[in-house]
């Protein structure tokens, strides 16, 4: 640990750069993301762990930045230079993710570029525990073992289903602890020798309310969605507006590379005077239009245990979504939210209509379901109460442990 006995984590972010996520998919510069982004996990966890004594530092690879940076929420980032020879290859980003084996590839060249600038990062800011986004990927894989500090791992929305797996018998279990969402997750974690730990994401149920009694629900579909449709599908729910009655308006909070082809789509069905693109909004803005939509819908093919769902169900809303393991987990069917299966249009459009009808009684047990199981008080206290632990048990061990040997 570092001198003063606080336990200091390094949470490196699954991006291969900042460019092409945040910069391409989210149109942020740097500028931007240290001042005013805040809307996902790695911020929430951050905040959270400093609440409970953790130190925690974000981690974000890039192709054109470096250095270390505070920010206005206690948070520092720090942005991880790749290896010039990236560069070249990193315009070449999307042909090497064309198949589950050139993406694996692409995943472990990604972890040797920045491999340099990680070792020296951990070094200079002192981390006691690397938290690595994502472990079915290559680059959990190439830098499981070639890190001089313990190490830990999340599920964060990743899945196991056609990926390259090879290598997890000797990678996962070289984690002092793999977080997963959900008992499923853990069970197939569990088959590659991984230590687990039951860790989902949560709400702040002190940000996130019901509404006051002044504020009305309006006849508003909301979603709050990066705008990826493969994954999103918010298409289906631009598509389900063609077969309910005109009365309803799409909000979508959200920005990303396919917002051109879904906003050509509602000219096309006829239904762009309905559909609202908002783009990035803030927390406070997130919460109110989560307050004051008639029925918040997310149609994805698969997610994590899902920030903004969570969030909207802490807020009272009306729930319809996708039928999904995760989704099922959260979502009791007719009592809690609305359950659909995947792409069937018709059946969201009649889900819709069902959740304004029944807004009040669910967006009630949508909030008792998350605030008695999903609090982030909780989830965070336990969070770090772990990270320490790991940061002793590793401290006790010999010097030669499984994080510091074995490459695969």
């Amino acid at each position: 640990m570092t001198s003063n006995n606080e336990t200091t984590v390094a949470m490196l972010l699954s991006c291969d750069t900042f460019e092409s996520f945040f910069g391409q998919v989210l149109q942020l510069d740097r500028d931007t993301y240290l001042k005013h982004y805040r809307n996902d996990f790695a911020w929430y966890y951050a905040k959270g762990l400093i609440e409970n004594g953790i130190k925690p530092i974000i981690y974000v690879p890039s192709v054109r930045y470096d250095g270390i940076y505070d920010t206005d929420v206690g948070v520092k980032v720090r942005f991880l230079r790749c290896s010039v020879w990236y560069g070249p290859l990193a315009l070449f980003r999307r042909a090497m993710r064309a198949t589950r084996w050139t993406l694996y590839c692409q995943e472990r060249v990604n972890a040797a570029a920045l491999l340099g600038s990680l070792n020296r990062s951990i070094k200079d800011d002192q981390i006691d525990l690397l938290y690595i986004q994502e472990y079915w990927g290559g680059r959990y894989d190439h830098l499981s073992c070639r890190v001089q500090v313990p190490i830990t791992a999340a599920d964060h929305g990743g899945v196991a289903t056609g990926v390259v797996k090879w290598f997890k018998h000797r990678s996962l279990p070289r984690a002092q602890i793999l977080y997963c969402q959900s008992q499923d997750e853990c069970m197939q974690v569990q088959r590659y020798s991984g230590r687990v730990m039951l860790q989902p994401n949560g709400a702040d149920t002190v940000f996130f309310t019901p509404p006051h009694t002044s504020l009305e629900r309006k006849k508003t579909i909301l979603t709050v969605a990066r705008l990826t449709d493969k994954q999103k599908r918010t298409s289906d729910l631009i598509r389900a507006m063609c077969h309910i009655t005109p009365d309803w308006q799409l909000e979508i909070i959200g920005t990303g590379p396919d917002q051109e082809s879904l906003t050509s789509l509602t000219r096309k069905l006829g239904v762009d005077s309905r559909v609202h693109f908002l783009g990035f909004k803030s927390r406070a803005e997130v919460r109110f239009a989560m307050q004051t939509c008639g029925v918040y819908a997310m149609p994805s093919a698969n997610e994590a245990m899902c920030l903004a769902l969570l969030e909207a169900m802490c807020c009272g809303a009306s729930i319809v979504a996708s039928r999904i393991r995760t989704f099922e987990s959260l979502v009791l069917d007719g009592v809690n939210g609305k359950l659909f299966p995947v792409g069937d249009v018709m059946a969201l459009a009649e889900a819709i209509e069902e959740a304004w009808d029944s807004k009040l009684v669910r967006g009630a047990a949508a909030f008792e379901s998350v605030s008695s199981q999903f609090d982030t008080k909780k989830l965070y206290f336990q969070l770090a109460d772990s990270m320490r632990s790991m940061v002793r048990h590793a401290a006790s061990e010999p010097t030669n442990g499984t994080y510091k040997t074995a490459v695969v």
